[in-house]
């Protein structure tokens, strides 16, 4: 959070422009988190729940292929994928929760109340890069099932 305003007769003015916008922010991360998560795991559940319909089709429609192995990637791939969800979330969570404790009324007259620095900063991006590193994965982990497939097919 920035400094403190300097001036006493703009404190009042100051602190209450800060407070809105601090409760704006927390309203949007909430609403970040809820359209985020449903937005992820649909899409990746999606990819990867389809690959795995697929190749369990096929292979009822001919026996046991040597591509039906490669359906544990795709497996693989919807864990990583609720993974990352969470991890996304839980740094939704964690973002609203600093905004929340930033967004103090009493900072409107008191100078003490003033925000101060991101008590969860470290847990905010610890969580940033484990949605990443998950969601990342699980596209890779669909492009090597997708290349077991083929390779498999040849």
């Amino acid at each position: 959070m920035s400094e403190e305003p300097a001036r006493d007769d703009n404190y009042k003015e100051v602190a209450k422009l800060t407070y809105d916008a601090l409760l704006e922010m927390r309203r949007l991360s909430f609403g970040a988190q809820a359209d985020y998560g449903k937005w992820l795991i649909s899409s990746i559940f999606l990819m990867h729940g389809s690959a795995i319909g697929g190749l369990a089709f096929k292979a009822a429609a001919t026996g046991a292929p040597p591509y039906l192995a490669a359906m544990l990637w795709f497996v693989v791939g919807l864990v990583l994928a609720l993974a990352s969800g969470f991890s996304a979330w839980w740094n939704f969570s964690l973002g609203a929760a600093q905004y929340d404790m930033w967004a103090r009324p009493l900072m409107l007259f008191d100078r003490a109340a003033w925000p101060s620095t991101a008590r969860h900063a470290g847990a905010i991006t610890f969580t940033k890069r484990l949605a990443i590193t998950f969601g990342v994965g699980s596209v890779l982990v669909l492009v090597i099932g997708s290349i077991h497939v083929l390779l498999a097919w040849k």
